[in-house]
């Protein structure tokens, strides 16, 4: 199966679905179960599905109301290249925190095997940066 536009935009909007209702089950089935995920460049990969469901139930609990956003910045052979936004509060203390990245996503046979993301982090601490991304 050759990767198109299509296949890669209703991917990544299951994604972004799944990530705002917060559902670790239907995130999770957006991945082969052999999936290298990595959250970072410098970071060990998450290897196989249960494992990232196991990360996703940690990294899910911690966030209230996440929203995600994206922009194809390509799709072609087996590789699915984008631009994302993700809004969220910390659960509990209602810190807000902004991402901005990059992703590389690889396919198999309809479903994601690599899975990379490159990424910055505005959170609270941040003060006169939050300031600055607002004006």
């Amino acid at each position: 199966m050759m990767l198109t536009e299509t296949f890669f935009y209703e991917w990544l909007q299951a994604f972004g679905k799944a990530w705002s209702d917060l559902d670790i089950e239907n995130f999770s089935q957006l991945f082969a179960t052999d999936v290298e995920f990595y959250q970072s460049p410098f970071v060990a990969p998450t290897q196989g599905r249960a494992a990232l469901t196991e990360v996703l139930t940690e990294t899910f609990a911690r966030q209230k109301e996440p929203s995600f956003g994206f922009e194809i910045i390509s799709a072609s052979d087996q590789t699915g290249w984008a631009h994302w936004t993700a809004f969220f509060t910390r659960d509990g203390i209602d810190d807000p925190v902004r991402m901005n990245g990059v992703l590389k996503a690889e396919f198999r046979d309809g479903a994601c095997c690599s899975y990379r993301q490159w990424h910055h982090r505005l959170e609270p601490g941040q003060g006169d940066l939050m300031r600055d991304f607002d004006a």
